[in-house]
């Protein structure tokens, strides 16, 4: 990655041949066609984004009390966010990229949002951070933001490779977490093979960032089978402080950038070789 230097290589072995996360796994959305009192559709687009949405939430040791959900596969603060093709952190503007790529929307797939006081997902929500971090037994998060894709595909390529991802925000008003999940990956980037998603946190300062995959193909298609938390697929980072904490990570920075290759050496499942043919 240009301009960023790869620092620190965390692998997650795991001894048998597991599965990724299932539906039941994600936070809940619409995945039936039927949706809540809470749920929100971003209309179908390009590289539109929801109208300003308020939500207090804490990145980089700045509070920020309103969020925008762009098409493309990242939350931004401030403003709306329409650029498509992933740049290299730090950029000059405060953003959490949970798979930043040119997504259309415009024909296929959907964006649902959901900002929730529900006590089970508040519930959940603490039970979560509470097992990947010893020291937030105490954490009792106030709202709950969850963000979904569902089977986006790619600008212009065909619609048959789509993707399913999730960010999850979960803040008490002052410590804040961020989860992702990766249910389904086919497609990584460009057709060309060229561009690739990045995943990543950016403070908007232009020195402060932290970068979760590299922009090599494998390591961006494999996001459903790479982890931090022991259970593929799934992501989970503090954020609220001014370096980004993994769940079972320590922080190592280079002049406050971070960039982590998570890794898991196992054999892709069945289905997911059958769900990636022809669509790279």
């Amino acid at each position: 990655m240009a301009n960023c230097k790869p620092i620190s290589l965390v692998s997650l072995v795991f001894a048998t041949v597991v599965s990724g996360i299932i539906l039941e796994d994600m936070y809940p959305y619409p995945h039936n066609g039927t949706a809540g009192a809470e749920d929100q559709l971003l209309k179908r687009t390009l590289d539109g984004s929801s109208p300003v949405i308020n939500f207090n939430f804490k990145l980089f040791d700045d509070h920020y009390n309103t969020i925008y959900v762009n098409n493309n596969g990242h939350l931004s603060f401030f403003t709306a966010y329409a650029v498509y093709i992933p740049q290299n952190l730090p950029i000059p503007l405060p953003l959490i990229a949970v798979f930043w790529m040119d997504v259309d929307t415009r024909s296929t797939g959907e964006v649902w949002y959901r900002l929730t006081n529900d006590s089970d997902i508040l519930t959940r929500a603490q039970t979560d951070i509470a097992n990947y971090y010893d020291n937030q037994t105490t954490f009792q998060p106030t709202k709950v933001f969850i963000v979904t894709w569902i089977d986006v595909h790619r600008l212009m390529f065909d619609a048959k490779c789509r993707n399913t991802f999730q960010i999850v925000l979960m803040t008490d008003g002052d410590r804040s977490f961020t989860m992702f999940h990766y249910l389904k990956i086919e497609w990584a980037g460009y057709a060309n093979n060229v561009t690739k998603a990045i995943v990543g946190f950016n403070a908007g300062d232009n020195n402060n960032s932290y970068t979760v995959n590299n922009t090599d193909f494998d390591d961006v298609i494999n996001l459903e089978h790479r982890s931090n938390t022991g259970v593929p697929g799934r992501f989970l980072f503090s954020v609220d402080g001014n370096r980004i904490v993994a769940a079972g990570d320590e922080i190592i920075s280079d002049h406050g950038q971070n960039v982590h290759n998570y890794q898991t050496y196992r054999k892709p499942s069945r289905r997911s070789q059958l769900q990636r043919v022809s669509c790279h």
